[in-house]
């Protein structure tokens, strides 16, 4: 059983399951540790633009501002 959350905790060890990890591997281009650092990032500018974790995700709107030569690369994700 997992000890309860602390605010001072330095460390945080988890199991993580191969969604969640491929997510930070993901997130951090390989590099798990990056990957946990630039979620918290994601987060604090989400948090800063007023979304809360009650909020549905479906609140969160994406506006690029890509040109069209940045919008044909192999790292766009159409959709």
């Amino acid at each position: 059983m997992a000890r309860p959350p602390k605010v001072d905790t330095v460390q945080f060890r988890r199991k993580l399951d191969n969604p969640k990890l491929q997510i930070l591997l993901s997130a951090g281009h390989g590099n798990i540790s990056q990957g946990f650092e630039n979620l918290l990032s994601l987060y604090h500018y989400l948090h800063g633009i007023g979304y809360r974790t009650d909020s549905p995700l479906e609140t969160i709107g994406l506006v690029t501002n890509l040109d069209e030569k940045k919008r044909d690369s192999p790292n766009h994700v159409n959709q």
